[in-house]
């Protein structure tokens, strides 16, 4: 019996140990704000009012190979897909205008938060409310690997 229950820690530890990927929200200053897995093909959506167009925006990317891959921008209007310079034609979708991109694959960026955006990031089905950090400041949104342990324990 004590030779199951060890072989059964050893395992747990062994699978607990086995490196993985989170997406990762630190401010200005390197303090890790949030934590979330991020499998392969985890959808990443940042989600934000258009500042100069006031209008609801999406930056959809996906997580390929610790990496965010930017798949489409959407909007309610097309003045802010033209804005980004995305090239027509544009599919509609929900009341929507979306912009397929293809070739956009970023290791992180930083995003600074502005008075109108009211930025949120959507991982999975997590929701982190980026605008939390205040007008001003900024984040970087980052996957790397982490043990799994350490990611279950900052949940």
């Amino acid at each position: 019996m004590r030779l199951l229950v060890l072989l059964a820690a050893v395992m747990l530890a062994t699978a607990l140990a086995r490196p993985f990927q989170v997406l990762v929200v630190s401010d200005e200053e390197g303090r890790v704000r949030w934590q979330v897995p991020a499998t392969e093909g985890t959808a990443v959506v940042l989600q934000y009012t258009h500042s100069i167009y006031l209008a609801p925006t999406w930056e959809r990317f996906v997580v390929r190979g610790g990496r965010l891959h930017l798949v489409d921008v959407s909007s309610t209007r097309e003045a802010v897909l033209e804005y980004h310079r995305l090239a027509p034609p544009y599919r509609a979708e929900g009341g929507r205008l979306v912009a397929a991109i293809s070739g956009v694959t970023l290791d992180g960026y930083v995003l600074r938060v502005g008075p109108r955006g009211h930025p949120t990031l959507q991982v999975g089905s997590r929701v982190l409310p980026l605008h939390a950090v205040g007008v001003g400041a900024a984040v970087r949104i980052v996957v790397r690997p982490a043990p799994r342990l350490g990611a279950w324990l900052h949940r």
